[in-house]
């Protein structure tokens, strides 16, 4: 008796099909959605848009930023933090 499974998608052996990307949502599917606003740590209003009600920056799956205009999002929240515009916990 053999253990070898034949599901292509883990590199088993056999079966013919082609291997789904594991990064499809990233693709050039995936329209790119541009801040309304310029993300600075002084736009309160607009950047706790994109904080959940625990105080928790939402995903880039979830906002649609690039990977790039994300990271100056999560800056720009972690600065406004630290200065305290914003709460750590929390909506204001």
């Amino acid at each position: 008796m053999s253990n070898m499974t034949t599901n292509s998608q883990d590199g088993g052996m056999g079966g013919g099909g082609q291997r789904r990307s594991k990064f499809g949502r990233f693709g050039a599917r995936r329209r790119e959605v541009l801040p309304e606003e310029p993300l600075e740590y002084k736009n309160i209003a607009y950047l706790s848009k994109f904080v959940s009600a625990n105080g928790r920056i939402q995903s880039r799956k979830r906002t649609g930023f690039s990977g790039q205009n994300q990271r100056k999002l999560s800056e720009a929240i972690k600065y406004a933090r630290l200065i305290c515009l914003m709460p750590f916990v929390g909506r204001m």
